[in-house]
């Protein structure tokens, strides 16, 4: 990890779960500002695993929120389930993982992309990494 003025600086991923792709938001250094970074096929979650590795190291990430969804009931859906068994696997990396309310976010980042003139079925790449970013906003909003 880098140093910065005397203080150990490193970054929060975040992570959108989706069956076809996968988006990821990261923070700067000082953990103060969210930024899309990049979305990544879903193609197995070794693969994912893999990926994530790279990232983790290349951007020195110290801590992973994964987007939970929950159903709109407060229920546990199919789709919570899944997220949740990925959760157990992201433990691997050795980084600390919290789940955290997604809410919305794919609402909010199709909203962004509006506000942006662009169209949302050209966009969907872009939209999963919004959805990530607007994960991660959510998260440093909520322990400031």
């Amino acid at each position: 990890m880098s140093n910065y003025a005397g203080s150990v600086v490193s970054r929060i991923l975040a992570i959108d779960y989706g069956d076809v792709r996968i988006g990821l938001a990261l923070t700067d250094p000082l953990k103060i500002i969210s930024s899309g970074y990049k979305t990544i096929k879903n193609e197995g979650d070794e693969k994912i695993i893999d990926a994530l590795k790279a990232i983790i190291l290349s951007e020195e990430v110290e801590k992973i929120i994964l987007g939970h969804p929950v159903g709109l009931d407060g229920n546990k859906t199919k789709k919570t389930v899944q997220v949740e068994q990925f959760g157990e696997k992201l433990k691997l990396l050795g980084k600390e993982i919290i789940l955290f309310d997604e809410s919305f976010s794919s609402k909010r980042a199709h909203q962004i992309i509006h506000e942006m003139g662009k169209k949302t079925g050209n966009n969907k790449e872009m939209i999963d990494m919004l959805a990530a970013q607007v994960i991660l906003e959510d998260y440093l909003r909520s322990v400031q």
